[in-house]
């Protein structure tokens, strides 16, 4: 039988009920970290920002709505041992798919291509998003090149500013900027246009999040991870007439150490005498 890429073929096992067990604790979980990300200025366009965020293995990052609107944010997770080690899109998408959702991982790429952390909880009301959206995803992060294409603003605040400025904070640069990442309380589809010529990732609903609402995501190694507050706000205008509020960071203390993951069978010796040798 031929692979199809994007099916559960492909999946790695997980142990839902291990998870389960962990989350139903989470009312006892301690905050050890807690940050809001808020907008600068009070009216449209405004300047959006990005923060870097450490947890060890066994914690908890919890992104969440404190106030009455939502705004999406944007995600990157990194090794913070070896930040070579990333959340690595192919990989992401031929173990997991696109979409993330309850107990989908975070996985790196090669020559690691492990779990960095799972989504373990998410409590948003989805039921209102069309046939084939997600609310978070791997999906491309805005930049200021983009917007000054598509409204001729300059220097406008943007997913790309937001993750120099969370990098910096972490001693690193742009090279760490322009990793792909994964959008929280995003309603989003990837689709081919109506003609079938090409194929686009769609934002075209607004965000329907609730006071309250959140998303876990548990560390299975230790992280670094970058958090943009996205210029997109809602998605519910234009980046120049849209209203950016607040949204929380949290680190929880599980208590719980991560499971072992068993690493893949290491096919490199196997292959290290197929190399072409030049003369």
């Amino acid at each position: 039988m031929a692979y199809d890429a994007g099916t559960e073929q492909g999946i790695s096992p997980i142990n839902k009920e291990w998870y389960d067990k962990l989350v139903a604790h989470n009312s006892g979980w301690p905050v050890v970290e807690e940050f809001l990300l808020e907008p600068e200025g009070s009216e449209p366009p405004m300047k959006t920002m990005g923060i870097a965020v450490n947890l060890v293995a066994g914690q908890v990052l919890r992104v969440s709505q404190p106030g009455e609107r939502g705004n999406i944010l944007d995600l990157m997770f990194l090794n913070s041992d070896n930040v070579a080690e990333h959340n690595h899109l192919p990989t992401q998408f031929l173990h997991e798919g696109m979409q993330v959702k309850q107990y989908t991982r975070i996985w790196s790429g090669q020559p690691w291509s492990r779990p960095l952390a799972t989504c373990i909880e998410d409590t948003e009301d989805t039921s209102y998003l069309p046939t084939g959206y997600g609310h978070m995803a791997f999906f491309a992060h805005c930049s200021s090149e983009v917007i000054e294409v598509a409204e001729g603003r300059l220097n406008a605040s943007s997913c790309h500013s937001n993750f120099l400025q969370a990098a910096q904070q972490a001693g690193l640069g742009e090279e760490i900027a322009q990793h792909g990442n994964m959008v929280a309380f995003q309603p989003c589809s990837i689709r081919p246009t109506p003609d079938g010529s090409q194929i686009f990732g769609y934002a075209d609903v607004p965000v329907q999040t609730k006071q309250g609402d959140y998303v876990d995501f548990y560390a299975e190694r230790n992280l670094l991870v970058l958090v943009s507050l996205c210029a997109c706000g809602d998605q519910s205008a234009s980046w120049k007439d849209v209203r950016i509020t607040p949204m929380k960071v949290q680190v929880l203390e599980t208590g719980t150490k991560p499971q072992v993951f068993k690493r893949f069978h290491d096919w490199r010796p196997y292959h290290s005498d197929m190399v072409v040798k030049q003369d």
